[in-house]
């Protein structure tokens, strides 16, 4: 009885999690306009500034330089992401990672250059340097003696 008990909650507990997950993220949506996602799976993200542009962070792992697509328009960055499984056709007798096709829209500051963006994935972490306008780098005022 035991064991069954364990395996029981083995299968559900973590789909609660990840219904508490989803939940907890719209509510931070919704509250501080962060990003939205779709699709089978998620890609979690940090954005935060340092002097003179943006980072932001997001975990790919699994997904391949050729199965990402990012655009920005306007303030909106637009990231869709391909994660494909590795045996498409193969019979599994147990499967709990998540495949096919995520697609997030974070929407960014509109001190973002779109003329100055770099992007880079090194170990499942999709990692890009937004730098900002020139008009909204910060100045150094010289201070003059008499």
């Amino acid at each position: 009885m035991v064991g069954t008990q364990r395996s029981r909650w083995s299968d559900v507990l973590p789909r609660q999690l990840e219904s508490v997950q989803r939940e907890m993220d719209q509510m931070f949506e919704h509250f501080f306009g962060g990003g939205t996602h779709t699709g089978a799976w998620f890609a979690p993200a940090t954005l935060w500034e340092e002097e003179g542009c943006w980072r932001l962070e997001v975990d790919l792992p699994g997904v391949r330089q050729e199965d990402i697509d990012i655009t920005l328009e306007k303030n909106a960055l637009r990231l869709k992401a391909e994660r494909k499984p590795p045996r498409p056709d193969g019979k599994y007798w147990h499967q709990e990672r998540s495949y096919g096709t995520i697609e997030r829209t974070i929407t960014l500051p509109e001190t973002v250059d779109a003329e100055q963006i770099e992007a880079e994935l090194k170990e499942g972490v999709l990692r890009l340097r937004l730098a900002k306008k020139p008009e909204f780098q910060p100045k150094k005022v010289q201070v003059k003696g008499s």
